[in-house]
């Protein structure tokens, strides 16, 4: 693929150089002509929804930029698995761009690398998400292999069978990172059914899956009412067209009942292995993306004012987090990281604490971040510890959608949960109205439900559950 890349002629540069140095930096270059109305803004065009006849969720953002990022976001995430189809969507993701009932994987491939493209496939606890990114101009083509693969996969046994080799390389790479490992554990002890479901299918499940479980699966779960079609950098009339012509045949489908997540708590897990360091994760219900607005983004104060990760690269953080001031008071020289988590889905959420540690000081920095969660839920939250964290978190959001890939995550995650999407001008303007009794109402709804522990590495001095809670005083 040949890359054309525009270079101003060295002479020119040089030129350019001596010609500038002739004249006061106050003045403006003569050649040079530049008006504020010339230069490249992002519109203030908002995030315009409409809905097809099927019921997929078509939704755009014009960036005016040189390339269109295309997501589609199915509702059938690993929660809706079942039992005997445990790992089916990690399955699923790694089958997603093999041969349809109309091109071969390898025309698939073809076809979007001729047109400069990328595609991926993602998996999460809610959703299987298939993106792509194209120059502009590309949309139908990208469109039409994206409808395609969603609606005809022909999942050939062979072909779903060679995915699974690369699996188990996957399953290694996951089972050595001890903070993946620890998060997953967490959901599964934290809840009953759904969100306890993994996102990694185990060993022993994976020979039992086969093309027959994906095909039944795909078509009890994508559905048009459980679709949300997400583009940026694209007008959305186009999209619409596009969204009608190659996915307009997708069924609307019945909504199929939907099991509820059941938080239970209390539980604990633990992993010793022969690694010097701690990893331990203190969690309790959360709040839910469902839930009211107000409610969510305290929440998301709340583990700022907590302390969320460090806003200074190789800096500790106890300049700001709570937490680690507390872990910090609690222990000498011995080097740590501690933060608030605050993870939320549809109908649930998981709050709480991540630490990593040596194994030797544990149970201090476990302890002393405990009993600073019980301080914020007593009310010792001053105003600045307020003003910083609503600062940051609006910081945060602001960041993360300077990132498209973040941006069309929020619209599609908001559009697919919510059925509405909640801009960041209107986001900030909640949050600015939060008050100290908001966080702190919070905070104790969700420190009142029963916590989960899960630590891996050297448990040592890693204490039990009821030993970390006990003389914690919540109010």
């Amino acid at each position: 693929m040949a890359l054309c890349v525009y270079r101003l002629s060295p002479h020119v540069v040089r030129r350019w150089a001596s010609t500038a140095a002739a004249v006061p930096l106050s003045e403006p270059i003569s050649f040079v002509h530049f008006t504020p109305e010339s230069a490249s803004k992002r519109p203030a065009e908002g995030v315009k929804v409409s809905k097809l006849t099927n019921g997929v969720t078509v939704a755009s953002v014009e960036t005016s930029s040189v390339t269109t990022h295309v997501s589609v976001f199915v509702k059938a995430g690993s929660r809706y698995e079942g039992y005997e189809r445990q790992g089916l969507s990690h399955l699923l993701r790694n089958c997603a761009f093999l041969a349809t009932n109309d091109r071969t994987a390898f025309r698939v491939a073809r076809e979007i690398d001729a047109i400069g493209g990328t595609l991926t496939a993602t998996s999460s606890r809610e959703h299987v998400i298939y993106s792509s990114d194209v120059l502009k101009g590309n949309l139908n083509a990208v469109m039409s292999t994206l409808g395609n693969i969603i609606s005809s996969s022909k999942f050939q046994p062979w072909e779903v069978d060679d995915q699974k080799v690369r699996m188990e390389l996957e399953l290694a790479q996951f089972r050595s990172d001890p903070t993946q490992v620890v998060l997953e554990e967490l959901h599964k002890v934290a809840y009953r059914n759904a969100l306890s479901n993994p996102l990694y299918c185990s060993s022993f499940n994976l020979p039992r899956l086969n093309n027959k479980d994906l095909k039944s699966f795909v078509e009890e779960w994508y559905t048009g009412k459980r679709m949300t079609i997400v583009g940026l950098g694209t007008n959305h009339e186009d999209l619409k067209k596009a969204a009608s012509t190659y996915f307009g045949s997708i069924s609307e489908g019945l909504r199929s009942a939907e099991e509820q997540a059941e938080y239970v708590g209390g539980g604990e897990v633990r992993l010793p292995s022969a690694d010097p360091l701690t990893y331990a994760t203190v969690a309790c219900k959360g709040v839910s993306l469902s839930s009211d607005s107000k409610e969510l983004l305290a929440a998301g104060v709340l583990q700022h004012v907590l302390g969320a990760v460090s806003y200074i690269k190789w800096g500790s953080g106890t300049s700001t987090s709570r937490l680690s001031k507390a872990a910090a008071a609690a222990t000498t020289d011995a080097p740590f990281q501690v933060s608030a988590i605050n993870i939320n889905y549809s109908d649930s959420g998981l709050f709480g604490m991540s630490v990593v540690c040596p194994g030797s000081v544990a149970g201090k920095v476990l302890k002393s971040a405990v009993l600073e969660f019980g301080e914020v839920t007593k009310g010792n939250v001053s105003n600045e510890d307020l003003v910083r964290a609503k600062n940051q978190l609006k910081a945060n959001i602001a960041l993360s959608t300077e990132s498209s890939a973040a941006l069309i995550d929020d619209i599609g995650i908001q559009l697919t949960i919510k059925g509405s999407y909640l801009s960041m001008g209107e986001t900030f303007k909640q949050i600015d109205t939060l008050t100290k009794e908001d966080v702190v109402k919070v905070a104790r709804t969700v420190f009142s439900t029963r916590p989960t522990l899960v630590a891996s590495g050297n448990l040592s001095s890693t204490p039990r559950i009821d030993h970390l809670m006990s003389g914690v005083s919540l109010k």
